[in-house]
């Protein structure tokens, strides 16, 4: 049965990243919870749901402590790439300002816009990797838009 329920935390979270690594790691990390919790399995109805769930939330839970993931590039958002040192700088610190705002934003709302600005998915993609629908991905994704919105004209009025 445990490996069963390691091939579907695995097929989730390999659906959800798209790497290998990063599914086994999870898969791995999920089998030790749950043989953490062995005994608190039998009150469990449907044991490959909570399986792939509690997948899910652990690789959204890895996404958040992923630097890389939270990485924007400020950079590449210019139609030009600054050679002088004080828009280097600039740039620097604009993008260090969006990793902190981004890493602040509640886990579901950054793997949502995760998913759709780094990872470049559709609505219907993210609906479902994270078994939402995609009105709930609209919604997370312009609350995440907006809180950074309002957070960055905040800081720009300073």
């Amino acid at each position: 049965m445990a490996s069963a329920w390691r091939k579907v935390a695995y097929d989730t979270c390999l659906r959800l990243s798209g790497s290998e690594a990063d599914a086994d790691d999870v898969a791995q990390d999920l089998m030790i919870r749950l043989w953490q919790m062995r005994a608190d399995l039998d009150n469990i109805s449907h044991h490959e749901r909570f399986v792939a769930v509690a997948a899910r939330n652990l690789w959204i839970d890895s996404l958040r402590r992923r630097p890389s993931a939270r990485h924007i590039d400020i950079q590449a958002l210019k139609e030009e790439p600054s050679t002088q040192p004080l828009q280097q700088l600039e740039a620097r610190e604009l993008s260090q300002w969006f990793e902190q705002h981004i890493a602040q934003l509640p886990s579901t709302q950054r793997a949502v816009l995760h998913l759709r600005q780094v990872e470049q998915r559709s609505h219907a993609e993210i609906a479902t990797l994270l078994g939402i629908g995609e009105t709930s991905v609209s919604t997370l994704l312009a609350r995440a838009r907006r809180r950074l919105l309002e957070e960055f004209e905040k800081h720009n009025r300073l």
